[in-house]
């Protein structure tokens, strides 16, 4: 009768493969653990980079659409806010030799004038009855006219002289629009004067809504369709909201008013960060600056 031996491995030869393949397997991730790090990092950083820029994309389209002068800055760096205009063109100052088309009369507190040139996106203003008040409600857009930003502080200054659009002695309800005829209502009856100056360039804007932008607990949010305040509150009563940016360790807003040589400047700065895997922190700091009109 013959015997087999039984075929397998012995505990030696056991531990001497599972020492074998830990030792293989730790010379393999040492050497493809450092190009999937590396990928992981720049993806994180990638993203880190494609939120803040779309932010200043977003934020520097829309401030070159601020009404001249209308910028202004939190105290502390963290918000700003400025009327966003949706049209604007020049009115007609002296009756046509014809005697056709009515003028912007500075005496009066109503009326109707003619626009030279035509109307740039004519078709989306809102119009409608309510006056100043309602522009000023958000309910109409609003006719501004030669605003220099003066006085910054609507609390200083003889009321209804002040040619600062937040303080509300320049705006007027647009009270009618004639896209055939070029010709635009205007309205602050409610607000018993006439607007205080004509622009030396007769020109005029049409704003829709207050924007701003505000950095608050990490994130970046923008404000519009709120009422026009007189004085800056961060965040704005009222109106809609969207997240614009996360992850925003900081951010800060500076303006320098223009002059008659050089267009205002809007200066931004986001710091965005994230946590890796490790519990170490990933930073990423963007710098814009946008210039924008301050011809009144």
């Amino acid at each position: 009768m013959s015997t087999r031996r039984a075929a397998g491995f012995t505990l030696v030869e056991l531990i001497a493969v599972m020492v074998l393949s830990a030792i293989l397997a730790l010379v393999v991730w040492r050497n493809i653990s450092a190009p999937i790090r590396s990928f992981v990092d720049l993806q994180r950083r990638a993203e880190l980079v494609d939120a803040g820029d779309t932010a200043l994309s977003r934020m520097n389209r829309e401030l070159k659409l601020a009404l001249p002068n209308s910028v202004r800055v939190a105290a502390d760096g963290t918000a700003i806010e400025f009327l966003r205009t949706v049209t604007g063109g020049r009115y007609r100052a002296q009756a046509a030799p014809s005697g056709s088309g009515p003028i912007l009369d500075f005496t009066t507190s109503s009326g109707s004038f003619q626009v030279l040139g035509g109307l740039p996106n004519g078709e989306t203003v809102r119009s409608g009855g309510g006056g100043r008040a309602a522009c000023l409600a958000g309910s109409v857009d609003c006719v501004v006219v030669f605003n220099t930003g003066q006085p910054a502080d609507c609390t200083g200054g003889a009321v209804g002289s002040r040619t600062n659009a937040w303080c509300g002695d320049n705006v007027a309800g647009l009270s009618s629009i004639d896209l055939a005829t070029g010709t635009l209502g205007f309205d602050r009856a409610d607000a018993g004067t006439p607007l205080p100056f004509p622009s030396a360039e007769q020109r005029f804007h049409v704003v829709d809504t207050p924007v701003s932008y505000v950095c608050d607990g990490g994130v970046l949010t923008r404000h519009a369709n709120y009422p026009i305040p007189a004085a800056m509150s961060v965040p704005p009563a009222g109106g809609t909201s969207a997240r614009l940016a996360g992850h925003l360790e900081s951010c800060e807003f500076t303006y320098v008013a223009g002059t008659a040589t050089r267009a205002a400047l809007v200066t931004i700065r986001l710091r965005l960060s994230d946590q890796t895997p490790e519990g170490e922190t990933e930073t990423v700091t963007l710098f814009g600056q946008t210039h924008v009109p301050n011809v009144p």
